[in-house]
């Protein structure tokens, strides 16, 4: 069993780690292991968390079990009434259990409760199958847009994906 809320300034420490562990996990079979232990240090993302959990554009929800222990988050930049979705990390011992499902959702429908004309965009690695699915069960899809990074012998390549529900005024992007 789990809960979920709107993340509080003390929370940091736990969404870095949840951050850095499920960062590594995430990408360990998908990027080269020394640019995940180039880009994935828990001192640095202890120090950004610090600082972005505080600022007026973010927004953080958080997941947690009974004894209070933090399973992941989901974290959105706005800008008017575009939310970028920058973070959506679950600690890998507790993935499908719906804690995702659940950050999502939540997360989702209390924007769109104060911000009917939301819109909703992400940047996903292209070879991460597994969140291009899990978002598109969410509305996403893929607009085309690409953004390409050169590591070593390895080019490295975000997708955009934007929130499409046909019902909604904010569909058409």
């Amino acid at each position: 069993m789990f809960c979920v809320r709107k993340a509080h300034s003390k929370d940091f420490a736990d969404i870095a780690h949840i951050h850095c562990k499920s960062w590594h996990d995430a990408y360990l079979n998908l990027l080269p292991k020394s640019y995940i232990n180039n880009k994935n240090n828990l001192i640095e993302k202890t120090k950004m968390w610090q600082e972005v959990i505080t600022h007026p554009d973010v927004i953080i929800w958080i997941a947690y079990d009974a004894n209070h222990k933090s399973l992941g988050f989901i974290g959105y930049f706005t800008k008017n009434n575009t939310y970028e979705i920058t973070t959506l990390y679950v600690l890998s011992e507790y993935h499908g259990r719906g804690i995702g499902t659940e950050l999502m959702n939540i997360s989702l429908q209390a924007i769109l409760a104060s911000q009917t004309t939301a819109h909703f965009y992400l940047w996903v690695l292209e070879n991460n199958v597994s969140a291009i699915h899990f978002y598109k069960k969410f509305g996403f899809v893929c607009n085309g847009e690409k953004s390409e990074e050169d590591y070593k012998d390895t080019q490295i390549v975000d997708i955009k994906m934007i929130k499409k529900n046909e019902d909604l005024p904010y569909s058409r992007l």
